[in-house]
């Protein structure tokens, strides 16, 4: 299998820093890098955990990550990671958070692991081989039609990130035409949910890199399209503006996001 130590080393990875989340060590040493934009010392021991594991497998290879290993890395062989995805869910117990790990080449996404611990869920997927949650196949749903979907989004809440008003109003836009919308706050997660088949399409912008990085391989691996918003020049794990579905809901997505595109 084409990444396959690039897989087994995220997965070590993604196990490690998933102990250290789920005994919450430093779980109520927060504070605020933004409004509601929290970092916790749990947080920052699992970023140094995956570093010191990728390190000594890859000491080459670029680490991009958000808390201490930011960088505006493009090209080569690297690793962009979230050490807790969803980091207000975990301060506030709430169970969908998670470790995000993923590895890209000068092609793009290459491997990825998702690991969820208190879902007791790890999703993974390689470039050719296909996505897997807990080691079962997995695959995009095969809704055809927006008004029988179920759409996932998250909110614009960090400055400069995009106008909540405008937001909200593309998201009653969306609720009034399908099943419905859902945000829980951890958008790798929410594109695992469309890798899966949980939900239909997701929708979002103001992301980073490490939010995007491993679900996007997730995502395209089960069947499904990724992509920025319309008009974006870049790429959706470098614009930080994604759209995601199960592929033929795309150009849907597509349409009713792309008046909103220039007011965010």
């Amino acid at each position: 299998m084409a990444f396959e130590s690039e897989l087994e080393v995220a997965l070590a990875a993604a196990a490690e820093a998933a102990a250290i989340l789920t005994a919450r060590r430093g779980a109520d040493e927060v504070r605020e890098k933004g409004r509601a934009d929290l970092v916790t010392a749990v947080d920052e021991a699992s970023e140094r955990a995956i570093e010191a594991r990728i390190r000594g497998s890859f000491p080459d290879d670029a680490f991009i990550a958000e808390e201490f290993s930011a960088s505006s890395v493009h090209a080569g062989r690297r690793w962009v990671v979230d050490p807790i995805d969803g980091t207000t869910n975990f301060v506030h117990g709430h169970p969908f958070a998670c470790v995000s790990i993923g590895f890209l080449d000068d092609q793009g996404p290459a491997a990825a692991v998702i690991h969820a611990p208190f879902l007791n869920e790890v999703y993974t997927a390689t470039r050719g081989g296909g996505t897997y949650l807990n080691g079962k196949r997995v695959r995009v749903s095969q809704v055809e039609h927006f008004s029988g979907a179920l759409f996932a989004t998250g909110f614009p809440f960090k400055e400069g990130k995009g106008d909540p008003e405008v937001f909200f109003r593309l998201v009653g836009e969306v609720l009034r035409q399908t099943h419905g919308v859902r945000r829980a706050g951890a958008a790798a997660l929410d594109l695992a949910y469309v890798a899966c088949g949980r939900v239909d399409a997701y929708f979002e912008v103001g992301l980073s890199p490490w939010d995007v990085a491993a679900g996007a391989l997730l995502v395209t691996e089960a069947g499904g399209t990724v992509s920025s918003w319309p008009g974006e020049p870049s790429s959706a794990i470098d614009s930080g503006r994604v759209l995601a579905s199960n592929g033929p809901l795309h150009q849907w997505l597509e349409e009713i996001t792309r008046p909103y595109g220039t007011l965010l």
